[in-house]
């Protein structure tokens, strides 16, 4: 079940003197950018109008410190993530430092071994090793515990992070360090906190390179890609800064020099120019292969490797690695989708939670988001982990994770998440009461569980052409807080019905409103597809006459994304697909 609403952003914009479509100009109000000024800045993404790192807390005193580590010739340690933004930013600081002379190694903790994080042991090891400066990034605001430990020991540290600041009783809660380098900090004055962690790192090296009197071009070429792959990868909302770094760092993505990004792009066979896709769907999930499955410093010997022949053996090992997960997840995902099945999902089961030992606890987070994404309900996978069970969630926006499940921190041996994403530890006895205790006390109605699709706006067939689809390209890059643009037409036939994929799950045919005709593309299975337009017609069999073609006399709407669809030399408008409903006459 789904409902459909027509989104409607406020808006006071003046827009007489932008030459602009209407369904543009509601798009633009959709995004709620507040005034014309910005809707240029919106339109205009501009690498020049990054904000200056010294408005960062405690950036200046990093600088100082990094410096004096480096005239002294004293011995510098990262320690990053071991997901995509961790595995960049630790990158762009490592790369960075040696590029002005610093003495710098780096760690990755181990996702199974280590954890997230800095941690005591990390320290230790540090510490043997005559390290006089720990650098961590993508982490540390919450080290409070660890960064202690350090500064007993007397090691410096300097925190580079853009998670959220702990509060206790109000009172926010820092970990001690020399500098603390993160725009949500209650004293910044940086104007914008949704940077990641790889462009916390990227504004760090930028003002060491001013320090040194280095080639800002030669920085952005260098870092950039890199700080666009953490942007995309870490699902930042693609507004204010992080626009004008993804629209600039693309086009430095598709021209980089580094070897290791080129090997890993030719591994993965991406042919053409690169955009937030290759990112999101190819690039990233490759980087974060070895993070799951092996070590993160896999990838990061990739970014560092200067042999072409050598890094085109890790970058295929890398590819290697992501399929294998690719397989696992699958296998995974069936395992818990059966499962699922068997449950009754009636008014008392509004939470799924699911236990299955046999799944690697690396990609539990995939499978909770795909089966949230199947059901529209908030989701816990567990799985074996030690003498415990380590469960990883995915929420849809009626219900805040972290607030829900933070109620019974009592029953874990460990805990963090934010409101759409968590992640606990829990003792395998307790997992029942817990079951039963979470989705007895839910505050989710039967309405909240039913899928929201929001439309930007509603357009007759004839205006979805070659010059709307141009017009929307000013909208690019997409991505977190700049959806691409969603449409709905209403009252199509559907004809010239075909089926592709080897398992039958792409779509094919053409609609028209009695005058227009367009190419539609809807990825779903072809049972799927004539049980669902079937079951709310209440007659299975009229929509499998439209599928062999022998029936067009049923009106549908759609929700769509226009592309141009180019094969052999011709161009033509197609609607890619995401809803489907039998025809009402009106939203």
């Amino acid at each position: 079940m789904e409902k459909w609403f027509i989104k409607s952003g406020k808006s006071d914009i003046n827009f007489d003197n932008l030459n602009l479509s209407n369904y543009m100009k509601k798009i633009l109000s959709n995004r709620e950018l507040g005034t014309a000024e910005n809707v240029q800045s919106f339109l205009n993404p501009d690498i020049s109008n990054l904000h200056s790192p010294i408005l960062l807390p405690d950036l200046i005193k990093a600088t100082n410190l990094i410096m004096q580590n480096i005239r002294d010739e004293k011995r510098i340690r990262i320690v990053g993530d071991y997901d995509v933004d961790g595995v960049t930013s630790t990158f762009i600081l490592c790369k960075g430092l040696r590029n002005i002379g610093a003495n710098v190694d780096y760690k990755i903790p181990h996702r199974v071994e280590d954890g997230y994080g800095i941690n005591e042991n990390i320290i230790d090891c540090a510490k043997n090793d005559g390290i006089d400066l720990i650098i961590t990034c993508d982490n540390g605001i919450a080290a409070i515990k660890a960064l202690e430990h350090a500064n007993n020991l007397g090691i410096n540290v300097i925190v580079t992070d853009h998670h959220e600041v702990q509060y206790v009783d109000g009172v926010e809660q820092l970990p001690t360090a020399i500098a603390v380098i993160n725009p949500k900090r209650s004293s910044s004055k940086y104007p914008f906190n949704g940077i990641c962690g790889a462009v916390v790192a990227f504004k760090l090296i930028q003002q060491l390179y001013v320090i040194n009197g280095k080639d800002e071009e030669e920085f952005m070429n260098e870092f950039l890609p890199f700080a666009t792959i953490g942007t995309v990868c870490d699902v930042m909302s693609l507004v204010d800064e992080n626009r004008n770094i993804v629209a600039e760092g693309i086009k430095k993505l598709n021209e980089t020099t580094n070897i290791g990004l080129k090997a890993m792009i030719e591994a993965c066979q991406i042919e053409g120019s690169l955009d937030v896709y290759h990112i999101g769907f190819i690039i990233g999930p490759t980087i974060n292969s070895s993070g799951r499955l092996e070590s993160a410093e896999l990838s990061l010997e990739l970014f560092l490797e200067n042999d072409y022949s050598q890094a085109m053996v890790m970058a295929k090992e890398l590819r290697e690695l992501n399929q294998k997960r690719q397989k696992l997840t699958e296998e995974g995902y069936l395992k818990v989708d059966k499962l699922i099945e068997k449950y009754e999902l009636d008014k008392k089961l509004r939470i799924l939670m699911v236990k299955e030992t046999s799944i690697d606890e690396s990609i539990i987070g995939i499978i909770a988001g795909r089966i949230k994404e199947k059901y529209n309900r908030p989701t816990l996978v567990f799985t074996k982990s030690k003498n415990f069970l380590k469960a990883s969630g995915r929420s849809i926006e009626e219900y805040d994770m972290f607030e829900n499940l933070g109620k019974y921190k009592d029953k874990f041996r460990a805990f963090g998440g934010h409101k759409m994403a968590c992640g606990l530890s829990i003792d395998e006895d307790r997992l029942k009461d817990f079951i039963v205790d979470v989705n007895n006390n839910s505050n989710l109605a039967k309405e909240d569980l039913v899928k929201k699709i929001y439309i930007d706006s509603v357009v007759p067939l004839e205006d979805v052409n070659f010059n709307m689809i141009s017009d929307l390209e000013i909208l690019k890059p997409y991505g977190n807080g700049n959806p691409k643009p969603i449409f709905a037409s209403l009252n199509l036939k559907i004809f010239n019905f075909s089926v592709l994929g080897k398992n039958k799950n792409v779509l094919k045919f053409d609609v028209s409103d009695g005058k227009n005709v367009r190419r539609g593309l809807y990825f779903k299975n072809v049972e799927e597809f004539i049980f669902e337009l079937g079951n709310e017609l209440g007659l299975i069999d009229e929509v499998y006459k439209i599928v062999d073609n022998k029936n067009n006399s049923i009106l549908v709407d759609l929700v769509y994304t226009p592309v141009i669809n180019e094969f052999r030399g011709v161009k033509n408008v197609e609607l890619r697909i995401s809803s489907m409903r039998v025809s009402k006459k009106k939203l």
